[in-house]
């Protein structure tokens, strides 16, 4: 990977253009979440999938999907907590934790996932935990810092389970551990993170979706390189495997897009299925046979927004609507 990074070291300092662009970028997220909370009850959708199941969640935060095991279910961290999808009783909550799972990823071993956020209450935040039961209880590894941390944007290594990378709301710091949470250090940002991406064979790999545009480090966040294939502010990435990435494009002016690299972000490509009316997709998920997950927001017909969850079986040419909170959605 790398023909498509430029291969200089990013200064210390920040432009006054990507503070403009941070801001512009932090204003859309705060438009879209206040879109939905004044129109929760209208809606209405493009997608052509009929057949949808309807969640009981305001927000979704990570989607995930065990890639080994017997556990094939798709699971979704919400605002109220885990669900997951039932072939027969559509989607359920997953144990009896209720609590904001603002940063969600599923590990390398059947049972094992990650979790940050706040508790139902509102009260603090939830720091690192760790479940192995696939999400039915939650250990707390860590705080993090003194005091707890609330990661927005986590990855786990799909080469070295020891190996997460988490960064708070805002993305101005980048936390990673080599010890599955017991300890962190801070690592170098290159600009404010939004998403995150660990390799899925390389354990010195790793994405940062940027404000500013997509960066890739082949150390462990000591170095960042910026990818000259997309030009926005990335707010989700995801690989399916160590030759597939997705990403979220948001141009500064400009149409939003889900772009597409089969060589390992050295070129990129807008999807063939664009998804109508979607302002943001902050997660990308591999699937067991080839597909990909996601989750974001989107500007329903009537005003609304809705909270999905989908799922691409084509290499992106279309989306497939897996679930959403938006009970007008046909």
């Amino acid at each position: 990977m790398g023909k498509k990074y430029s291969q200089a070291k990013l200064s210390k300092g920040k432009s006054r253009n990507k503070i403009v662009i941070a801001v512009a970028i932090a204003a859309i997220i705060v438009a879209i979440i206040a879109s939905y909370l004044a129109n929760s009850n209208n809606g209405g959708t493009t997608a052509d999938n009929r057949d949808l199941l309807v969640g009981p969640w305001s927000d979704v935060h990570g989607v995930g999907v065990f890639t080994v095991g017997n556990d094939d279910s798709l699971y979704l961290a919400t605002h109220q907590g885990l669900f997951k999808k039932n072939v027969d009783s559509g989607w359920i909550p997953v144990g009896s934790d209720r609590s904001d799972l603002m940063g969600f990823t599923v590990g390398n071993s059947e049972g094992v996932m990650y979790s940050s956020g706040h508790p139902p209450s509102m009260g603090g935040n939830l720091g690192f935990r760790k479940s192995t039961d696939g999400g039915i209880t939650w250990q707390t590894i860590s705080n993090v810092e003194d005091r707890p941390v609330d990661f927005h944007a986590m990855t786990a290594s799909g080469a070295d389970a020891n190996i997460i990378y988490g960064s708070p709301g805002g993305g101005s710091s980048l936390y990673m551990t080599a010890d599955e949470g017991r300890t962190w250090k801070t690592i170098s940002i290159p600009d404010h993170i939004i998403s995150l991406a660990a390799h899925p064979s390389d354990r010195n790999v790793v994405l940062a979706g940027t404000v500013s545009g997509l960066f890739l480090s082949n150390n462990q966040g000591k170095d960042w390189n910026l990818n000259t294939g997309l030009n926005g502010a990335i707010m989700g990435v995801g690989f399916v495997d160590k030759n597939t990435i997705y990403a979220f494009v948001a141009p500064q002016q400009g149409k939003e897009y889900i772009a597409k690299s089969t060589d390992g972000g050295n070129t990129w490509t807008k999807t063939q299925g664009q998804i109508a009316g979607v302002k943001a997709m902050f997660n990308f998920a591999a699937g067991r046979s080839g597909e990909v997950y996601a989750i974001g927001y989107q500007q329903t017909i009537l005003g609304g927004v809705a909270m999905n969850a989908y799922k691409s079986t084509d290499g992106g040419a279309s989306w497939i609507l897996e679930g959403t909170n938006n009970k007008s959605i046909v």
